[in-house]
């Protein structure tokens, strides 16, 4: 487990700052609606929740939970086209003025996000769809969700 929290700490701190750089307001989806802003304010969305900063209920059965969690930590691709919690799946209107601002508000949230969870390792946050989720299962849904994006618009190479 060591070695899986390792690789995703050093995934963002290396990887994911050179290919934020490389997106565009060009750059296109390989599926959904979502611009390159869109989807860097998304990320941003999920990193503020992650902390408590922003509190989205809880989407499905306490029940499920477990189940989830499970698939949300575990490196390997995520279902495409997914609904957003509440199952409202218009385009959120945009809240920084241009991509580049998203880009860096992102970056700026993700070294927040690992200076939190280094401050605070048996903090709990709820996911709407893992319920309770501790600083390090946060940590893994982030490397999984942010790839999940980044394939999406075709800037990480897709799962083998």
């Amino acid at each position: 487990m060591q070695e899986e929290i390792h690789s995703a700490s050093t995934f963002f701190s290396e990887e994911v700052p050179k290919v934020l750089d490389v997106l565009t307001t060009d750059t296109k989806p390989s599926w959904g609606l979502m611009t390159p802003q869109h989807m860097v304010e998304h990320l941003i969305v999920t990193y503020k929740m992650s902390i408590g900063r922003i509190k989205i209920p809880l989407a499905v059965a306490p029940e499920d939970t477990e189940k989830n969690k499970g698939y949300l930590v575990k490196d390997a691709p995520m279902r495409r086209n997914v609904s957003a919690p509440g199952g409202n799946n218009e385009l959120q209107p945009l809240r920084f003025d241009n991509l580049d601002i998203a880009k860096g508000k992102l970056k700026e949230e993700i070294l927040k996000f690992e200076e939190f969870r280094q401050q605070n390792p048996e903090f709990h946050a709820v996911h709407p769809f893992g319920g309770s989720m501790n600083m390090n299962e946060w940590l893994l849904f982030h490397r999984k969700h942010v790839k999940h994006h980044l394939i999406q618009f075709e800037l990480i190479a897709d799962y083998a």
